[in-house]
């Protein structure tokens, strides 16, 4: 199996197997008979979604799925709380052709509710609707309401937005459903999380009455910064000018390089998703060739390369936590370069030739114990000889990376 192939099996191993590692939680569910029973629970989506959470109990290795018409509550102490509940959602376009078209339709459904804030005054709720955040509220003993916000692009053609419109209706049903005198207003506040949990945990504190928030921690992006060295396996092949002539290939040298990365790792989802960008440099250098069977044939004498570059990769990192300390990772890049005026090419004593760079692609697997980590990357191969007529190349490359990581922004949190 060529390497290549192995970290394309390697990926896709890693991924299945990552919604093996994410962790159970001490929980609970209640049933439609309102039976409470304490479990495990964990969530394989989107850590916002309440679609596909699991549990299993205590006692028991199977693992089910947290159905929306067998269980009316579910929830993880102190962090998280869902129950289910008729909610109606606005189904109506948000792309419209005539600001009259701004008429909302409303649908009714059942639904896993995440509560937000809750007490004895009111509650606050999410639901993600494709993706997209939608909050309700609830006073003491009322029906749950929506909040309702809308956004509309207003269309003169197609996909082409001449004004945009914003149905701002929930300030004023914050305004005359849940004031406190001056101490909240919600004449500016903007329809997200953050500002909508800040909203009633106010207007408790102004009530002075009890209530509990959950999921209310903000987690913020990691920003890190990785020295680096590598062990870089490089060899080169290149075209004979003769049509029917073998490849010759320069030998297989290892050489050390040194770089630098800068990640950013987000704060969604366990913190599995990053982008990363890196400056390495990498040397090749021999005068040794085989064609064929025969090492250093006569008529290659002369024959020699003297390649540096500087690599620019540009890509997605997707870890896999297995606890707080150590991760698998896969990760993908596109590799633009530099060649440096000092390399070259050559074919005789006398006959020297400079490279041209193109670009090309690594896919990488990787272990991290805290601050430490070692990779392997595999480059797809590369033709750094374009500029010379009838002498195209294949520049491949593997290399061993280990780097060490200093945190500038950010907090990782708690699996």
């Amino acid at each position: 199996m060529t390497p290549k192939h192995l970290l394309i099996v390697l990926f896709f191993s890693i991924s299945t197997l990552s919604t093996a590692q994410l962790k159970f939680k001490e929980g609970y569910i209640v049933n439609n008979r309102h039976e409470r029973t304490d479990c495990l629970i964990r969530n394989i989506g989107n850590e916002e979604s309440t679609m596909n959470f699991e549990y299993r109990l205590k006692d028991s290795r199977e693992i089910q799925k947290i159905e929306l018409s067998k269980v009316e509550e579910f929830g993880i102490e102190k962090e998280l709380k869902c129950i289910r509940a008729i909610i109606s959602i606005d189904v109506s376009r948000d792309r419209i052709t005539n600001m009259k078209d701004t008429v909302s339709q409303w649908e009714e459904g059942h639904a896993f509710l995440k509560v937000l804030v809750e007490g004895e005054l009111a509650t606050l709720y999410t639901y993600y609707d494709y993706g997209k955040p939608l909050f309700f509220y609830s006073l003491k003993d009322s029906n749950i309401i929506p909040l309702i916000y809308k956004k509309y692009n207003v269309e003169i053609a197609a996909n082409f937005v001449e004004q945009i419109l914003y149905d701002h209706t929930f300030r004023e049903q914050l305004n005359e459903q849940l004031t406190c005198g001056t101490r909240n207003n919600s004449d500016r506040i903007s329809y997200t999380k953050k500002e909508l949990v800040k909203y009633f945990e106010n207007y408790y504190k102004c009530h002075n009455s009890a209530y509990a928030t959950y999921s209310t921690q903000i987690n913020k992006g990691i920003l890190l910064v990785k020295p680096a060295a590598s062990l870089n396996t490089i060899q080169l092949g290149i075209q004979d000018p003769i049509d029917a002539a073998p490849k010759a290939y320069f030998d297989k040298v290892n050489s050390v390089g040194f770089g630098i990365e800068t990640e950013y790792i987000f704060p969604y989802n366990r913190y599995i998703w990053s982008v990363f960008a890196e400056a390495n440099y990498l040397a090749y250098k021999t005068d040794n060739v085989s064609v064929g069977n025969e090492i250093n044939p006569p008529l290659y004498n002369g024959y020699a390369v003297d390649y540096k570059s500087i690599e620019f990769p540009i890509g997605l990192n997707y870890y896999i936590n297995l606890d707080k300390n150590n991760r698998l990772f896969v990760k993908a890049a596109y590799v633009p370069f530099i060649i440096l005026s000092d390399s070259y090419i050559a074919f005789s004593d006398s006959h020297r030739s400079d490279f041209s760079a193109s670009s090309h692609l690594f896919f990488g697997v990787g272990y991290n114990f805290h601050n430490i980590a070692v990779e392997f990357k595999y480059y797809t191969p590369t033709n750094v000889t374009q500029n010379i007529y009838k002498r195209g190349s294949d520049l491949s490359q593997v290399s061993f990376k280990l780097s060490y990581a200093f945190r500038i922004l950010g907090n990782r949190g708690v699996q």
